[in-house]
């Protein structure tokens, strides 16, 4: 919520900071008193020297005031639509998550890689703006969890809320279902995701983060990849896993067992490259590496054919920071300005004070 309020939200942490300095200014105010007490008797000395009531008062609220404003200006504080900027043109990608119990192998998993691939393909694309994402996660049953936006800070938080630790139970084969890798029903959710207006036609596409391990084996993919063909959307594939090498799966640090014997997997490649190859996409190894998607993204699929900005693009928010800076900086200006006619009474105070203990010298 506070990405949609505010620009740079980590400086709302900043507001720690006027409160520390005001236990600081209390612990000062004390131990000047302490430090005054030892001229004498307390009574007798506050009635020598008396500071205007209320000026340090007036003073710390300016001061904490100003810094309050100062650090919400800092945070980049912004509502309302600025009409002098709209959305860049772009393309609408379906991002298609395995999240099956397979995605769990390895260290870090492959679904946690997937995911830090994610997060880095939606801050690329919020940086560039104009495309609109969507997020579809799937095992053995597949869920759209985010529709096309260009709410980038959704698409994130949709990602972030996928459970790299534990398997999604909603994600389960149901009753009498067959217990595979449905990654052909998946395919079909993220068709079914995009818009079916023909001017958005050529600008679709859907990428497909993998591991390609159906245990089914019954090619149930074949299907979900006719149909984004003949939609004319191409699918690009990233393919998670060691292909050499079988994995023990853990969930919940246990591995997993089937009929007593641990349950290994591998990067299937095949099916992958398949599906790319059918609907005219590419298929990307990242196997055991964490890949920069963002960066693949830009520059191998978002160059091609831009639908143009759709009514529901996200307005462009108004940026509010200067009242905030300039609020700031008043009140801390007035807290100058109270802090000089204090110090100057004090200092009056003060001066006809230490005049009065002057012991006159005594005459040759």
């Amino acid at each position: 919520m506070l990405r949609h309020w505010f620009a740079q939200p980590w400086a709302i942490y900043l507001l720690t900071i006027p409160p520390a300095l005001g236990m600081l200014y209390l612990w000062n105010i004390w131990r000047k008193r302490r430090a005054f007490a030892r001229l004498g008797n307390p009574a007798s000395m506050q009635g020598l020297v008396k500071a205007p009531r209320g000026g340090w008062f007036w003073r710390g609220l300016c001061l904490t005031l100003g810094l309050f404003a100062i650090v919400l200006g800092t945070a980049g504080p912004q509502w309302g639509r600025d009409y002098t900027q709209s959305a860049a043109p772009g393309r609408d990608l379906v991002v298609v998550l395995d999240c099956s119990r397979s995605m769990f192998a390895e260290t870090p998993s492959r679904l946690q890689r997937a995911k830090t691939a994610l997060l880095d393909l939606g801050e690329t694309i919020k940086q560039h703006g104009g495309h609109r994402l969507a997020l579809v996660v799937f095992g053995g049953r597949a869920k759209l969890v985010c529709p096309l936006t260009h709410d980038y800070d959704h698409f994130r938080d949709a990602v972030e809320a996928v459970d790299a630790d534990a398997p999604d139970p909603e994600l389960e084969p149901g009753a009498g279902a067959v217990s595979g890798t449905r990654i052909g029903a998946a395919l079909h959710a993220a068709v079914l995701a995009h818009d079916p207006r023909p001017e958005f036609h050529g600008a679709r596409d859907i990428l497909l983060l993998s591991d390609g391990d159906d245990p089914a084996h019954d090619g149930e993919w074949r299907e979900g990849a006719a149909e984004a063909r003949e939609q004319g959307v191409p699918i690009y594939t990233v393919g998670l896993g060691d292909p050499d090498a079988a994995s023990v799966i853990r969930v919940d640090g246990e591995a997993l067992k089937h009929d007593g014997n641990e349950v290994h997997t591998r990067l299937e490649e095949t099916p992958l490259r398949d599906i790319a190859e059918t609907t005219h996409g590419f298929y990307f190894s990242a196997r055991t590496r964490t890949l920069a998607l963002g960066q693949v993204y830009l520059n191998a699929i978002a160059g091609q054919t831009q639908r143009e900005e759709t009514e529901d693009a996200l307005p462009v928010y108004g940026q509010q920071y200067p009242w905030f800076l300039a609020t700031g900086f008043l009140f801390m200006a007035l807290a100058v300005l109270v802090g000089d006619r204090r110090r100057g009474a004090v200092a009056t105070t003060v001066s006809a004070t230490s005049s009065a203990f002057i012991i006159p010298a005594r005459a040759p």
